[in-house]
């Protein structure tokens, strides 16, 4: 018996110690988007960020959608880490594939042999491809052209990159940078690639953001976050500099100029700023019948937010997230000269839940209950929330617990909950058939939902 008790001690201890271990790590993983998601121990991304698969059980199953009247169904399997997609026709889709670079092409439910593009992308936790957006538009000749607009972080050689190539710098010959491109989509490849921005992935490799999107000017939206430690004026810091092009939603024209004089500033690329402020943002949509922007944003493991987005919104990240605490100096927000103003959340979750897509569902496929109201989607446990707008449509009718705009416990969702267990969930797609498409991140499949037969 005495001989045996060290050796139980010490079993009892290491139990101990893996336990807390266990339970630091199930904190950890949920601090941020992309980052933290995972299916099981196959999925990549659980490999690079070495996180149990077990932790994420609860997202094995089948999706289940609250109301009775409308089911899920798969459109494909097989994709790995799939990000964003966009249509190019009905039954039509191209997807992007997070860690491989590439932008594969899915018709009629059967994906073609090769990808239509793979690029050289950094995939280091949230890096990789990740935005798309299709415009199809008449040229002088009056016939029709397509562009695809991608956004990923990219590997540069600066060997081959004329604006670093002079470089003398042994560690800058590898480099990484978030870009956005423009290509040309024809005789199904992606061709004449144009550089739109080139903006900072350093020191990363999270908070790159991605979700692009086209406005109703016809402009484009993307949303970028501090990529992990700038600290400019975007981010509030008023000593900090000038806008580096992080922490905001840029907006430029398709041949990626300013749009007039900015809206924050006249110089570059302070005149690409639509909003400021922003920690990280993968979800941005239009309301079609206001035209105001709403986001969604992450933060730093608590107080993911949903905001409208009004030109020169400050989101007030360094300095606030969530709903601000009453002892708020909000004299210590950068205001631009008063261009730039701050206002709350119209919604925030206390505990994070890695928000991601933001959709106004225009459709009229599942009835007038859900017309023009928003969806948005998680990462972390693959929940569709589903909002109804006020009356005017300037925030959300919240009722009961979350009347003060926030979700202190999980509990107080349950009323607005739409969707669950989709596997954590990247984008969310109206289809040219009126119905909602379902991205899964960790599963690697396209959902659709549609009504009961």
């Amino acid at each position: 018996m005495n001989a045996f008790k060290p050796s139980f001690l010490v079993s009892g201890l290491i139990l101990f110690v893996l336990s807390i271990l266990a339970l630091v790590t199930a904190i950890l993983i949920q601090i941020d988007g992309f980052a933290v998601y995972a299916q099981n121990n196959n999925n990549p991304l659980a490999r690079e960020m070495e996180i149990p698969g077990a932790l994420f059980a609860h997202n094995q199953g089948s999706p289940v959608i609250n109301d009775t009247k409308l089911r899920v169904e798969t459109v494909f399997k097989g994709l790995q880490l799939p990000t964003t997609m966009a249509f190019l026709g009905p039954n039509d889709i191209l997807v992007l594939e997070k860690a491989k670079g590439t932008v594969n092409r899915i018709v009629n439910g059967n994906i073609l042999a090769k990808p239509i593009l793979k690029v050289n992308v950094a995939s280091e936790v949230e890096r990789g491809m990740l935005g798309i957006a299709i415009s199809k538009n008449k040229n002088s000749k009056d016939t029709n052209h397509t562009f695809v607009f991608l956004y990923f972080t990219e590997k540069i050689n600066s060997m081959t990159n004329p604006m670093r190539a002079n470089s003398t710098n042994a560690s800058d010959q590898l480099l990484v940078a978030n870009r956005l491109y423009r290509y040309e989509f024809a005789n199904n490849s992606l061709v004449n690639p144009k550089l739109l921005l080139d903006l900072p992935a350093t020191p990363g490799p999270r908070h790159n953001g991605g979700a692009i999107i086209i406005g109703p000017d016809n402009n484009l939206y993307i949303p970028i976050g501090d990529v992990d430690g700038h600290n400019s004026q975007a981010q509030n810091i008023e000593d900090g500099g000038p806008p580096d092009g992080t922490g905001g939603i840029l907006r430029i024209t398709q041949d990626g100029k300013p749009v007039g004089n900015g809206v924050i500033g006249a110089n570059s690329p302070s005149n690409k700023y639509f909003a400021y402020g922003v920690r990280n943002s993968f979800g941005l949509d239009f309301d079609r019948i206001t035209g105001k922007l709403w986001d969604t944003e992450n933060g730093a493991g608590t107080n993911d937010e949903i905001n409208i987005v009004e030109p020169g919104f400050n989101s007030g990240w360094l300095r606030v997230q969530g709903k601000p605490l009453p002892d708020i100096d909000y004299s210590s927000l950068v205001t631009f000269d008063g261009k730039g103003k701050y206002h709350d959340p119209e919604f925030s979750w206390f505990h994070t839940v890695g928000p991601t897509k933001i959709l106004f569902f225009k459709s009229d496929k599942f009835g007038k209950q859900y017309q023009n109201d928003i969806f948005v989607s998680n990462i972390h446990d693959g929940i569709i929330y589903h909002f109804k707008l006020n009356e005017n449509r300037t925030g959300l009718a919240l009722n009961g617990p979350l009347e003060d705009k926030v979700a202190d416990t999980d509990d107080e969702t349950k009323g607005i909950i739409f969707g669950s267990n989709f596997g954590g969930i990247s984008d969310m797609v109206i289809g040219p058939d009126g119905y909602l498409y379902v991205i899964s991140l960790g599963r690697g499949l396209i959902y659709r939902i549609v009504p009961v037969d």
